[in-house]
């Protein structure tokens, strides 16, 4: 009787578990929690049993037509399948909109397709077995369009001094700003201004993979080299939401584009028509994602960042590189590529190479939080197209570039990437 009892309890204790985890699933930082528990299970299995293996002498195809809204082929768009640890089966599709992918293993996925100015889609699951070809795998793409925002509560200031002595002594002005989006307190944005202003500035915006106070030495070394920096860092009460880090940021440029930094610096005359993209690490995320409800910025600078989401999914299972705790749960968080492979391809510049701006990537081969693969792999593509960019590869043994303890290293990226700044900010 005691042990029905016991059963009974345990039983009830586990559907309460279930539940929670679906009802946490529907949340953007309960699922991420989720597919961090689903990633430790499977790793863990995997240590027991092996990570399964892939015979390219068994495998399938799907193919298919990709149209418009309206009806038209689509030339150029992607359809793919990706597997749970991010390998990716890819191809384009042709003037008529038809498209096959061949080479992909046996198995259930979701297919996803996507195109530069179209919303990327996830398909009906589908079976892909050996030797056999899936026809009729259609996909419509509709016109991208971003989502409205709307920050109200604005406040900036007080403005205060921000020393750093990197890369020499020097002074530029900071000032704080906060506001109010999706009901959340946004607050740790910081604008730097040259101290003193000799001329018309144009704006670099910087998306940090921590608080941007925490870099205050880089942003002011910026300011010094007579740019305005407008930058941010991801919003705690957003954890693992990069859609809502996203947000953010575009509500940041809707109000330097309103006119809302230059009421905040009186006296220094903002050039809107000159200014570029930065990101450091996981800040690269929010930029790339970022790029398509943005108008065209002149450059962008990649510190460390991520190209390919897929390719880090595949790191995260690789035998030969290791990422750390916590950084591993942070790839992980972001889900399983076989099920929702639209959501990784949103984050993979990778696939829109061709529309890039220019762009400088700097990485270190030491790098173990994200492997400089991801720079290589998009520096590569980017050469196929002989698209403008510049590849900086430079051996130091962490991920992160530190002003306040800098090295060699750090004054190398730091001259090479403000030359590009001035580059392409200089008036022609």
């Amino acid at each position: 009787m005691k042990r029905r009892r016991f059963v009974r309890l345990a039983l009830i204790a586990l559907a309460l578990i279930v539940v929670g985890l679906l009802l946490a699933a529907r949340t953007p930082n309960g699922a991420a929690a989720v597919n961090v528990i689903e990633y430790r299970v499977r790793a863990w299995w995997w240590s027991l049993t092996g990570q399964p293996s892939y015979d390219p002498t068994r495998s399938g195809s799907f193919s298919g037509v990709i149209r418009t809204a309206d009806g038209q082929p689509l030339a150029g768009a992607v359809a793919l399948v990706a597997t749970v640890r991010g390998e990716v089966y890819q191809a384009h599709s042709d003037a008529a909109g038809a498209y096959r992918v061949d080479g992909a293993p046996p198995g259930r996925f979701v297919p996803m397709s996507g195109a530069w100015g179209f919303a990327e889609v996830n398909g009906p699951a589908l079976t892909i077995n050996v030797g056999q070809e899936r026809k009729g795998v259609d996909f419509t793409l509709a016109r991208y369009v971003p989502s409205p925002i709307g920050p109200t509560a604005w406040t900036a200031g007080p403005a205060a001094a921000a020393a750093s002595d990197f890369p020499r002594p020097l002074t530029a002005q900071r000032i704080p700003f906060t506001f109010t989006l999706d009901s959340l307190v946004i607050a740790g944005g910081q604008f730097y201004l040259p101290d003193p202003i000799t001329h018309t500035l144009p704006t670099i915006f910087i998306i940090y993979p921590s608080p941007a106070i925490n870099w205050s030495n880089v942003s002011a070394a910026m300011a010094a080299e007579g740019f305005a920096v407008v930058a941010v860092g991801p919003t705690p009460a957003r954890v693992l939401d990069i859609e809502g880090h996203v947000r953010d940021f575009r509500a940041v440029f809707q109000a330097w584009q309103v006119g809302r930094f230059d009421e905040m610096a009186p006296g220094a005359a903002l050039d809107h028509d000159r200014w570029l993209l930065m990101s450091g690490s996981f800040g690269s995320l929010m930029l790339f994602r970022s790029l398509r409800d943005l108008p065209a910025p002149l450059a962008i600078l990649s510190v460390g960042g991520i190209s390919d989401a897929f390719l880090g999914i595949q790191s995260l299972y690789s035998t030969e590189l290791k990422i750390p705790p916590p950084y591993d749960n942070y790839v992980a968080a972001l889900g399983r590529p076989d099920r929702d492979p639209a959501f990784f391809f949103g984050y993979s510049p990778l696939f829109y190479a061709d529309r890039l701006p220019p762009i400088f990537l700097i990485h270190s081969y030491g790098d173990e939080i994200i492997p400089y693969n991801q720079t290589t792999t998009l520096s590569t593509a980017l050469d196929a197209l002989q698209a403008p960019h510049e590849t900086l590869l430079y051996h130091d043994t962490t991920h992160y570039l530190d002003a306040y303890n800098p090295t060699e290293s750090t004054f190398l990226v730091f001259r090479r990437a403000m030359a590009f700044a001035g580059a392409h900010t200089a008036r022609r």
